[in-house]
């Protein structure tokens, strides 16, 4: 008998001992967990131990995250960012939203970093009027190269698989990376009406510059003008010929690379390239076939564009938002079309189109680690195709996406602007350019030298100055400006 209770008395010492080593075992596993190894490609973790996460990301789902946000409040208006924001908490409930909504977002960011204190300054921000060249040098915004290759939420192809044709390889970037992904596109170029040219026969889709010469002149010949714009306004001449065209015109002669680099970078010749006078000589010959109106000078840019409804014109020189723009003064019978210039006469050349990104969310790189990584996935929920359509539907401009189109539902309900100028994307051998640069300059001989063109574009378009002169007077300044960069 004493046997037998010795027998049961180290057995159940054994069992207390065994227990209390799992209780530690489980101790050591509770707490706040880390990010899914299996999220990062480690072994997956047996079952007792495994931590809590996401199986989208691995990020956990239990350490709660406030994301403050500064939003510019534009044009666009909100509705799309709390819709995101609104499907995005639903996703992912550990993670709220302060949200200051500001039609003067660059000055609050401004003055925040101004002032210096990390804490204050919002995890995220969107604007294009800060100096994200400077601050990303700096490394006070985070890099977000990496979300090009994150999956989208709604598909198994990454964004950069998705992203229209050219946008990723001219998405702005800084020292090779990407700062804020963009969340729409908003292209430009030569909008008409469909209806107008087919009733009168002409080419929609000139696939040559010679092509693009005779149906102006078939436009002439009918008594109507063939391409107007607002010269109150003369930069938005740059929408059918910026530019972008320089790209096209370097790419046609074999000297793409290192056009390019002087681009980017602000190397001259600036306005005495090759590829510019090139393009200013086209402006200016059409000019002389009087394809621009007379007393184009006293033009807005909604008078221009009532040319074109009102059939004055064939064509007007701007971007997609035109039909939103233009949609209370547009009869029910005028449909949208669009069209890029093609610089040369080789009918399978790839022909340029502007594509004004408008770029998403800045990460401020002193942030919490956690924040900055719920702060990109943000960035990858913006090209959700439900998010994507607020963004076509209610601003009127391009979702960023290129399987945008293939429910027919869905493109049913985009604007006709930007549906014809995605349609004209799939038609044509197309390279969307952003015109990013990646060095900014602050001499006053910058803007001096820009205002020298801008000012003589009406003139040149009349036919009443020759494009040489002035471009010489722009480069000397250009060159100015350079050189005070380099002290």
């Amino acid at each position: 008998m004493k046997r037998k209770s010795s027998a049961v008395t180290v057995w159940l010492l054994f069992l207390i001992l065994s227990l209390s080593l799992a209780a530690c075992s489980s101790k050591q596993g509770s707490g706040n967990a880390s990010p899914s190894p299996t999220a990062t490609g480690s072994a997956a973790p047996t079952a007792s131990a495994a931590p809590k996460g996401y199986p989208e990301n691995g990020l956990p789902n239990d350490q709660k995250v406030t994301l403050k946000v500064g939003f510019f409040e534009g044009g666009m208006g909100r509705a799309y960012i709390d819709y995101a924001i609104d499907t995005f908490k639903k996703k992912f409930p550990n993670v709220s939203f302060d949200v200051t909504y500001s039609p003067e977002m660059a000055k609050l960011i401004t003055t925040k970093i101004s002032a210096g204190n990390d804490d204050d300054m919002f995890d995220i921000f969107s604007t294009n009027s800060v100096d994200i060249i400077s601050l990303s040098k700096a490394g006070k915004v985070e890099p977000q190269e990496d979300v090009w290759n994150h999956k989208a939420f709604d598909s198994d192809k990454t964004l950069k698989e998705l992203s229209l044709e050219g946008q990723f390889a001219s998405a702005p970037r800084v020292s090779g990376k990407t700062y804020a992904l963009p969340i729409v596109a908003s292209g430009s170029g030569l909008f008409f009406d469909k209806n107008l040219f087919q009733q009168n026969g002409w080419n929609q889709n000139p696939k040559t510059w010679n092509e693009f010469v005779q149906l102006g002149e078939a436009i002439k010949a009918k008594g109507i003008i063939p391409i107007t714009y607002p010269g109150k306004y003369p930069g938005y001449i740059s929408s059918g010929f910026g530019d972008y065209k320089l790209f096209e015109l370097a790419e046609q002669s074999g000297n793409l690379a290192k056009f390019e680099d002087n681009y980017r970078n602000f190397k001259l010749p600036e306005y005495l390239s090759p590829e510019r006078i090139e393009l200013w000589k086209r402006i200016a010959d059409l000019a002389k076939k009087g394809f621009f109106p007379q007393g184009v000078a006293a033009l807005t840019h909604t008078q221009s564009q009532m040319q074109v409804i009102q059939h004055q014109a064939a064509m007007v020189s701007t971007g997609v938002w035109v039909q939103n723009e233009m949609k209370d003064s547009t009869p029910a019978d005028f449909k949208w079309g669009f069209m890029a210039v093609p610089m040369g006469n080789s009918p399978d050349q790839t022909i340029w189109v502007q594509n004004n990104l408008s770029e998403g969310f800045y990460i401020w790189a002193a942030k919490p680690d956690l924040n900055k990584k719920w702060a990109k996935e943000f960035s990858a929920w913006l090209w959700n195709l439900d998010v994507q359509q607020r963004v076509a539907d209610q601003g009127g401009q391009l979702p960023v996406r290129k399987d945008y189109m293939e429910d027919s539902a869905r493109a049913s309900k985009l604007q006709d602007a930007p549906k014809a100028l995605l349609e004209y994307t799939k038609t044509n051998k197309v390279h969307m350019e952003s015109q990013y640069r990646l060095v900014t300059l602050t001499d006053p001989s910058f803007a001096q030298a820009k205002k020298v063109i801008t000012d003589a574009t009406t003139e040149i378009t009349s036919g009443k100055q020759d494009p040489l002169p002035k471009l010489e007077e722009a480069e000397a300044l250009m060159k100015k400006a350079v050189e005070a960069q380099a002290k």
